[in-house]
């Protein structure tokens, strides 16, 4: 349902989180934390959620992901490599 993801560490340069679609970026910094959540109120995929880690080009990035769910959904919502089921 949501991602908390902290960075534990500073980067030099490079290492943002880029949320592809949202056409935004978080650049890495110690102690920092983002919260979102991954679904819209009706359940289906939030596609601005999209994200991925820019290259590190100087140093290394550390973070700490927890995922969040709620009332055992992953026992209601299973994946699947079929994205209808």
């Amino acid at each position: 349902m949501a991602t908390f993801m902290i960075y534990l560490s500073s980067v030099e340069a490079g290492g943002s989180t880029a949320f592809i679609y949202a056409n935004f970026s978080v650049p890495v910094v110690k102690k920092a934390a983002i919260f979102w959540w991954n679904l819209h109120r009706n359940g289906q995929g939030d596609e601005d959620t999209l994200h991925a880690g820019c290259p590190v080009l100087i140093g290394d990035k550390w973070v700490a992901n927890k995922w969040i769910h709620e009332y055992g959904q992953e026992f209601q919502r299973r994946c699947s490599l079929n994205p209808e089921v």
